[in-house]
């Protein structure tokens, strides 16, 4: 018991080792970005030159998003994957499956920032008709702006995404 241990700890404390648990953090990183906030609708009020924002509703990446979805299945991918790198027992393909995680993180990442956002009526509900009706009652001089935007589920994927890449190309035997 004590030699498995203690061969255990020497796998895991070597470059390829380390370079696995990288991978493995990156991983986990990306399996909590799933269960963050993707999207917020964001309720700006403008007053005599002031202008102060909050988020009224959030979209969470899991179960709310495809997004989401992508990211926890990626994530597990490079648990799972990074797992048996810092073991000392990847699968053949192993540096291409996780690049190809790191990248598809990124893209996933990147789409949420630039692609199409959802529509405020998903993302706030019946708090969005209540805020519009809300707009149209206040006196002049005062603007109330809703909006739709990213919120940090995809800033920790494209993160997540750079500790996995980093982990993947700092293990030299794959």
């Amino acid at each position: 018991m004590r030699g498995d241990i203690a061969l255990t700890a020497r796998l895991l404390l070597r470059g390829t080792g380390l370079a696995g648990l990288t991978v493995v953090a990156g991983g986990v990183l990306a399996v909590v970005a799933a269960t963050r906030p993707w999207f917020q609708a964001t309720a700006e009020v403008a007053m005599l030159g002031v202008a102060q924002d909050r988020a009224v509703a959030t979209l969470t990446g899991v179960p709310d998003t495809l997004a989401g979805w992508v990211a926890l299945l990626l994530g597990v991918v490079a648990v799972v994957v990074g797992s048996s790198v810092a073991l000392d027992r990847p699968p053949a393909p192993a540096r291409k499956i996780l690049v190809g995680c790191a990248a598809a993180l990124l893209l996933v990442a990147l789409l949420a920032w630039f692609g199409p956002v959802p529509a405020l009526a998903r993302v706030a509900g019946a708090e969005a008709d209540q805020l519009a009706t809300l707009a149209g009652r206040l006196p002049d001089g005062v603007e109330l702006e809703l909006r739709v935007g990213a919120a940090l589920g995809p800033a920790l994927a494209a993160l997540a995404s750079a500790i996995v890449a980093i982990g993947t190309f700092s293990a030299r035997d794959l």
